[in-house]
């Protein structure tokens, strides 16, 4: 072997491939090189990545009002700005206002370090703001150091977002509201977050105000009541609500000032679209022959923004572009949203009628169909109301309240009285698909369930039914097989009671597309004798297992043992009100699985805070739904 030609050989490709190195690192390092910039209004703009930039002040003394755009064009392309650079805007003595997009995803160190006149500042909710290390744990700062005269500060939506205060803000006591965000956690802060989204932030505004307004004063009479609270006089505090919440957003969240970017001249229509980020794109309606000029001196025009909601956010509706002292126009102007979702969430007058007469009632002691009446709650009277028409579900509804030998069940008959409300307004079902049983015998019950089942017959399995129970429940204390108890019945005499594996196997052989029951009782037992079942809905002892069939899903008051106790400050017993609950704030729209989530969360804490013993809803479903159960909603 000739090792000389070898060692040659190995020579030339050991120089070949540091060339071929070399030219690899020149094509990486160019554009590192050449890197793009552009300077706009005082401010330069790099390009760095494939389509961002970051920005810093090229003219810190010319710095005043600062509005960041979202992007720039360099060489005829457009790029996001994402970064604010190290040292960015450091000693801008005369910078007062500055506001950063939500395209800024990163803050460098000191970027506002010694801005001795900075005011105020807009910001992007979430970012990165480089906190600056110092040197053995001293000299830590954030971003605002030295920023004496900031007084107002807030994220886009949020008041205060929590990059803002926890290294935005670190350690800047001379920022003279920082005592006032230092010590909060994060949960504070989320509970001041404020919202874009008009309706979230007009509707409490105008429910509180109207709802407010048209609440029956302490020494008024019911006629004065009825002639100041009509529906013309509500009307006109209505709009006076949304107006005033309609201005107070857009002064909320309006910018100080916009400016955009001008795009191509559209030569068959006569306009210039206008790009300004998130806010999307206005139109400046320009004659052909003062294009060209309008186009030169873009940088003088100062745009006058119309602003309005649209699509449940704050929007430019037409914009004015002033140049010189002449105006242009936009083509067009677009509509604001209409505001019947908020005027929808006010309670309805006939709600508040129907509150101010059942509490009139409650007052004087008076009955309505020989039923007490309570001073009613929320969910009594504020109940939503469907426009749906939910005709191929029908409900059984039973209340048994005023038992003929034992103790009586508080409020069962309240229960059953709303809940049926709810069935109606909330879940759209029509009245004649609502059968109420109050204070229903043996008889009744068993009329009851073949009434049902002769429907379901009818409907050849296309209808849904709910089954409601409020009452007392009791077990075979041998064979622990559990009953619900009519009210002709002492329970000493299981025949005159209606046993609840019966009720579920007729449900279950319902030809239905879903069954649900909801019992509010619970089948632990009762001392036989007097005092029994006096203050709660049965005692101690563990039901029998009951089987579940067909497509039916079983949610009930209280597991094992336990006792379905009353809520006296409410005047229903604890599930249901919860469950009317939920329902209201709803408005009946949710999934069987959402409805037991809630009702074993809000049960089980009430249960302890208000009577001190355990409650927890308990689930059942037939095996053939698997989990599908919780997924079945009672509403279309």
């Amino acid at each position: 072997m000739d090792y000389s030609s070898t060692s040659a050989l190995t020579s030339k490709l050991h120089i070949m491939k540091k060339f071929i190195i070399y030219l690899l690192l020149a094509a990486i390092s160019l554009p590192i090189s050449a890197a793009k910039k552009i300077t706009l209004d005082g401010i330069e703009y790099e390009l760095f990545g494939t389509n961002s930039v970051k920005c810093r002040a090229k003219d810190k003394a010319g710095m005043v009002s600062v509005v960041i755009p979202v992007n720039v064009k360099i060489d005829d392309r457009t790029y996001l700005v994402t970064e604010i650079d190290r040292n960015g805007f450091r000693d801008c003595k005369n910078l007062k206002s500055i506001e950063i997009p939500k395209t800024v995803t990163k803050i460098g160190e000191r970027a506002f370090w010694d801005c001795k006149n900075l005011e105020s500042v807009v910001m992007p909710d979430e970012c990165n703001a480089v906190v600056n290390k110092g040197s053995y744990g001293f000299d830590n700062y954030g971003i605002f150091h030295g920023c004496t005269a900031l007084k107002r500060m807030r994220g886009t939506t949020k008041l205060y977002p929590a990059y803002m205060v926890f290294e935005a803000l670190y350690e800047c006591p001379e920022v003279p509201f920082y005592s006032e965000v230092k010590d909060l956690n994060k949960s504070q802060l989320e509970a001041m977050t404020l919202t874009s989204n008009f309706y979230d932030f007009a509707s409490p505004k105008v429910k509180q105000a109207v709802e407010s307004w048209q609440k029956r004063k302490p020494y008024e009479t019911m006629a004065q009541w009825e002639a100041r609270v009509n529906e013309t006089n509500r009307k006109k505090m209505i709009d006076e609500a949304i107006a005033e919440a309609h201005a107070e957003f857009l002064k909320h969240y309006s910018p100080a000032s916009i400016k955009g970017t001008l795009e191509d001249y559209n030569t068959e229509y006569g306009f210039f679209p206008v790009y300004l980020g998130a806010l999307g794109n206005v139109y400046a309606y320009v004659p052909q022959n003062e294009a060209e000029s309008f186009a030169q001196k873009w940088s003088d025009v100062k745009l006058i923004p119309h602003y309005g909601v649209m699509d449940n956010e704050i929007s430019i509706l037409s914009c004015d572009f002033c140049l010189n002292d002449k105006i242009y126009k936009a083509p067009n102007a677009y509509a604001e949203d209409s505001f019947d979702d908020i005027i929808m969430s006010v309670t309805p007058l006939a709600s508040i009628k129907e509150y101010e007469q059942l509490a009139e009632l409650a007052k004087n002691n008076k009955t309505i169909e020989g039923q007490k009446v309570y001073e009613p709650d929320i969910v009594d009277f504020d109940i939503p109301t469907s426009q749906e028409n939910n005709t191929n579900t029908f409900a059984v509804i039973i209340g048994n309240e005023n038992y003929q030998r034992v103790s009586k069940v508080d409020f069962a008959l309240n229960d059953s009285r709303v809940f049926a409300k709810y069935c109606n307004r909330t879940l759209g079902i029509p009245e004649q698909n609502i059968r109420v049983y109050n204070d229903a015998t043996f008889g009744d019950i068993s009329a009851a369930m073949n009434d049902i089942t002769e429907i379901c017959s009818a409907y050849r399995g296309k209808a849904k039914v709910i089954f409601y129970y409020a009452g007392h429940g009791v077990p075979d204390e041998s064979s622990r097989n559990a009953y619900l108890l009519p009210v002709d019945a002492s329970g000493s005499q299981l025949e005159t009671c209606y046993a609840l594996n019966k009720i579920y196997e007729q449900l279950g052989a319902l030809p239905a597309e879903s069954v649900v029951a909801l019992i509010d009782a619970c089948f632990s037992g009762s001392l036989r004798g007097e005092g029994m079942l006096a203050s709660a809905r049965g005692i101690r002892l563990k039901p029998r297992e009951n089987k579940i069939s067909g497509n039916m899903v079983v949610i009930s008051a209280a597991s094992g043992d336990q006792t379905a106790l009353p809520y006296p400050e409410k005047n229903h017993g604890l599930f249901t009100y919860f469950l009317l609950s939920k329902l209201r704030d709803s408005n009946g729209d949710m999934t069987l699985g959402d409805m037991a989530d809630y009702l074993s969360e809000e049960v089980a804490k009430q249960a302890i805070v208000v009577n001190k013993k355990p409650q927890t809803p308990d689930v059942k479903s037939s095996p053939s739904l698997g989990e599908d159960w919780k997924s079945i909603k009672l509403k279309l």
